[in-house]
């Protein structure tokens, strides 16, 4: 038995040895990297004709229009009366924006801690009102060390993931 012991030690010991070895510098993981904005660039509230919808959300039915979420990026409004086609009319680029609500023509969106209010009385051309500053608090994330802030005083503020290859992918808080 003390034989067989010392063998496994030593087969443990020698794998462990194998794997410190390995060349960890071009450690190529599948995984999401923030996609950061400045506060400058969350102040540009646009209005487009049309974007491609990439990530959808939430959905909202508004008279006789849809209105689909393009998770952290904004709200593409489209023609519902004929339910079999919808036609898309507009996309208005929200930065971060994750939710929204519409009354009585107003479209009321979160533009990450700040409160966007868009006229979409038209829908083909919605028209900016009004922001309502700090009015959502900064959002947390938990990880394996406690919350975190999705901020970096260097980068900017996360308004959305992006999946793609990450070497050395890093741990960040």
């Amino acid at each position: 038995m003390n034989k067989a012991m010392k063998a496994a030690a030593l087969v443990f010991s020698v794998l462990l040895l194998a794997s410190c070895g390995k060349d960890k510098n071009n450690e190529v993981v599948e995984g999401y990297k923030p996609i950061y904005a400045t506060a400058q660039d969350l102040a540009s509230i646009d209005v487009k004709e049309q974007e491609a919808l990439e990530n959808p959300g939430r959905i909202y039915l508004y008279e006789d229009y849809l209105l689909i979420n393009d998770q952290a990026k904004g709200i593409h409004i489209y023609d519902n009366s004929d339910k079999s086609n919808p036609q898309e009319v507009s996309f208005i680029s929200i930065p971060g924006n994750l939710d929204f609500s519409v009354s009585n023509g107003m479209l009321y969106a979160d533009n990450i801690t700040d409160m966007i209010i868009i006229d979409i009385s038209e829908p083909q051309s919605p028209k900016y009102k009004n922001r309502i500053e700090d009015v959502f608090p900064v959002q947390q994330f938990p990880d394996e060390f406690g919350a975190f802030e999705c901020v970096d005083p260097n980068k900017g503020i996360v308004v959305g993931w992006e999946k793609t290859e990450l070497t050395n992918p890093q741990c960040f808080k």
